[in-house]
This record gives C-alpha cells, sequence and structure tokens, in this order.
C-alpha cells in the first residue's frame, strides 16, 4: 500500500462559543479514527506546477516549563492557503504575490509557492505571504530535527531575515494600546499561526490542481486585498464571525472560479446562516474536488459559473489530484503538545458535514494518487461508453446551442481520461524513485536507531 494510515488521537467536533452551534463527535469510537499520513510530495510535485491547498489547522498546546498549558489558537482552529506557482513579492513594500519565475519540486525553494495566512491582529494588510512550502508548514525542519527553544529562534531570526513582515502594521494584543514590534509579534503570534505550522498543531488539506490562468486569478484578489488596506482609509478589522481567516481563502477560490463568493461583514444573522468555519471548508472543498457530478451534462450546463469555467478554463472542479492529507505536528518536540487533533464543526448541518469528512478521511480515491487516478479514469471511461451519438427524440428539439456544448462536454471528459492515462504511466515511473529513496529512508532510521541503542 503506498499510503499509509495512521490513528488520529481524539478526532472531535467542537462548538464555537460565540454562535451557539450544535456539535458532535465525528467517530464514536476513536480507535478506528483514521487519518491519511503524509505521502513523499515529490510524486505530486512532479505531476503539478501548479494547484491550491486549503488548510485547516487545529489549535495547539504548548509546555510551559515542561508542563502542558491550555490549548490556544481560537476552537475552530485556523485556515491558511498554499498556492504553488504564485510567489511572495520580495520587491513589494507590503505583502503581494506573483506569479514563480519556475517551476520545481524542491520544497524549500521560495520559487516553490507561497503560503497565506490572515491575522487578527495585522492592521494594514488582511494577509502575509510565506516565501516556500517547507518554512510555511514546517518551519524548515525535517521529522527526523528535534524542535526544541534554540532551533524555534533559528527559525524566528529567520522569518526576520527574509522580512515577511515588513510594511505591515499591527493592532495591539489583547488587554495593550501600544502595537507590538515585529519581533514580539512573530515570537507571540505569528510563528506556529502564519509559518511554521507544523511546530504545535495538526494541518489537514485538501490540494486542488488548476490551471494557471485560475491561480493567477486567486493572486489577483488577494493582492487587490492587501492593496484596499494599505493604500486605503480603512483599518482590517479581523471579525470570528464576519471577516476571518476562512472569509479571504474562500473568497480567493471563489476569484479563481472555484465556487461563489461568501459575504463579508454580513449583518449578524446572514453571517450565522454563511458561517466559516476552517474545518468545514477544508471539507467542503474536498467534496467539491471529488464528488461534482460529472456525469450529468445538463446539470452542469445549468450550472452557469462550472460552465463559464469550462469553456474559458477547461476545468471542473471534480478532477484528478483533488486529494486530502493530514500533516501531524512535529513528533519530535520540547515545545509543544504532540497529539493529533482535528476540528470540524457541525453546525445547522452537522451530519452532513461529520459524514463527509469520515469518508474524505477513510476512501483512498481520496488520499492516495493512484486510487484517485483510477477512480478519475473509471469515472471518465462510464461517461465516454454511456454517450449517446444518436439524435434522441429529446435532442431533436434542442437548439445548436446545445448540440456545440455537448460537444464541448464530451472533448473536456476525453481529454481528462487522456490525461490521466499520461499521468499513471509517469507514476510508475515515479515508484521506482520513490522505492529507492524509501529504502535510503529505512537505512537511515536503522542507523539512528543502532546509534541510539
Amino acid at each position: 500500500m503506498l499510503l499509509a494510515r495512521l490513528p488520529i488521537l481524539g478526532l472531535l467536533l467542537v462548538s464555537l462559543a460565540s454562535t451557539g452551534c450544535a456539535v458532535a463527535e465525528l467517530f464514536r469510537d476513536p480507535s478506528k479514527s483514521v487519518a491519511p499520513a503524509v505521502r513523499p510530495d515529490f510524486i505530486y510535485e512532479a505531476v503539478s506546477d501548479h494547484y491550491v491547498e486549503l488548510c485547516a489547522v487545529s489549535q495547539y498546546r504548548p509546555r510551559e516549563g515542561g508542563e502542558l498549558d491550555a490549548a490556544k489558537g481560537g476552537s475552530p482552529g485556523h485556515a491558511v492557503m498554499y498556492l504553488k506557482g504564485a510567489c511572495v513579492d520580495e520587491t513589494a513594500a507590503y505583502p503581494r504575490l506573483r506569479p514563480c519565475r519556475r517551476a520545481t519540486a524542491d520544497r524549500s525553494d521560495p520559487e516553490h509557492g507561497a503560503g497565506v495566512s490572515v491575522n487578527r491582529y495585522f492592521r494594514n494588510v488582511n494577509w502575509v505571504g510565506t516565501p516556500g512550502k517547507s518554512l510555511f508548514f514546517d518551519g524548515g525542519l525535517s521529522d527526523w530535527e528535534l524542535l526544541d527553544k534554540e532551533r524555534w529562534k533559528q527559525v524566528v531570526e529567520e522569518a526576520l531575515a527574509l522580512d515577511m513582515f515588513r510594511g505591515i502594521e499591527f493592532h495591539p494584543f489583547d488587554g495593550e494600546t501600544e502595537p507590538p514590534s515585529v519581533r514580539r509579534m512573530v515570537e507571540n503570534e505569528s510563528l506556529g499561526t502564519d509559518f511554521a505550522l507544523r511546530f504545535g498543531r495538526t494541518v489537514f488539506c485538501t490540494r486542488l490542481p488548476m490551471p494557471e490562468k485560475m491561480l493567477h486569478a486567486a493572486m489577483e484578489y488577494l493582492n487587490a486585498l492587501n492593496d484596499e488596506y494599505a493604500n486605503g482609509e480603512a483599518d482590517y478589522n479581523w471579525n470570528g464571525l464576519s471577516d476571518n481567516c476562512v472569509h479571504t481563502l474562500h473568497n480567493a477560490l471563489a476569484a479563481a472560479g472555484v465556487w461563489k463568493p461568501k459575504s463579508v461583514n454580513a449583518a449578524k444573522l446572514g453571517a450565522l446562516a454563511n458561517i466559516a468555519v476552517p474545518a468545514n471548508t477544508f471539507v467542503d472543498l474536498a467534496y467539491l474536488a471529488n464528488e461534482f457530478p460529472l456525469e450529468d451534462f445538463d446539470k452542469v450546463r445549468k450550472d452557469e459559473l462550472r460552465w463559464s469555467v469550462l469553456k474559458t478554463h477547461g476545468w471542473l472542479p471534480a478532477s484528478p489530484g483533488g486529494l486530502v492529507k493530514m500533516m501531524p505536528i512535529l513528533q519530535i518536540n520540547r515545545l509543544y503538545d504532540t497529539k493529533y487533533r482535528m476540528l470540524v464543526l457541525g453546525g445547522f448541518f452537522q451530519n452532513v458535514a461529520t459524514e463527509r469528512a469520515r469518508r474524505l478521511l477513510t476512501d483512498g480515491r481520496f488520499i492516495q494518487l493512484d486510487a484517485n487516478l483510477r477512480y478519475y479514469f473509471d469515472r471518465y471511461t462510464e461517461i465516454l461508453e454511456a454517450r449517446d451519438d444518436s439524435p434522441s427524440w429529446r435532442d431533436r428539439f434542442r437548439d445548436d446551442a446545445y448540440h456545440v456544448d455537448r460537444e464541448i462536454y464530451y472533448a473536456y471528459i476525453e481529454s481528462q481520461r487522456e490525461k490521466v492515462r499520461k499521468l499513471a504511466d509517469l507514476l510508475r515511473e515515479l515508484d521506482q524513485a520513490r522505492n529507492e529513496i524509501l529504502e535510503g529512508s529505512m537505512d537511515e532510521w536503522k542507523a539512528r536507531f543502532e546509534g541510539i541503542r
């Protein structure tokens, strides 16, 4: 089996106190709870140059003087996004993105992409960008490295040296009257929330490949948002109910054509009906990426947004590579509790959310690239085999536009099946390289184990 599964300790649904929404356990029997482990990224990186990852991250629980402190980070956790193909603009006076100058599979390369995170203490911008995937998720550490106070300080200094927070002004911390310095902001609020996420948090992501132009549309939306606050008269004022981290990321994807936007700063009743919660949004995107009804041409055609994106970009949300993954807290860790945590808010549609999460986190089609490719190849094949090219009595009453659109749809399905075929061939070649790397990793592990004994 190419992708291992790991138990989650306490995969729970918790309440968002400010809304009073109903909650429940995701899995009644924790011993049966499972989550996808990280599969080596080089395999996926080799087949996709442009994608977004929308991630829900848990609370964190620091160790203070050797003892565990109370959980922090808000009961619903936090949401972030990573964009492969959009990079931090190092020439800008405040956080902005630009197209990456080259495609690379090196997660530590700033030209790989950028992580985006909204922080409640930002005043003149909405989000900050982190260059490279390794710093954003792992703080530059490998799973073998010890996370202690000295290593933590090194990552703080790296972020400061990169000048990631240049041009950002901050609101005062709770209970204070003066805004913090950049260093104090990084040390107290940003590390572990805006970057180095796995230092203390479990991270669940939905990865969604998309055409370059769609990715750039999301990038342009994010830039315009920061431009508005940096150059306008109004400050950014985070609101947990009506303008939080999820609104920004959801609407960036809406700008790309993935789904419809969410209202920002809606009236309280409207905000409750259109609640934006990190884990629910992660589940919604994963479900859309795999369960969108590709098979129903008439339904696709009647969906104005989907049909427009299909004709413009040759893209529908359910496509090969829309995978779910879990990245656990770094386990060799002296600073944070290392138990896995994940928070999903059921709200008014609790049963739907929990059932979707259960399925997405346990079905190999959604967590393994090879199984996902087989799944889509079968779906595309069934659509093509069910195609009726003879003019039916219904089609005789259709206008020419309908028949043209029908040809567009089936041409898309055929091209997607051919794409899957090529990806499957490439995956077989990459698996050989993967096995060699895993064998090398096992030798390294054995050597370390012998040294410890």
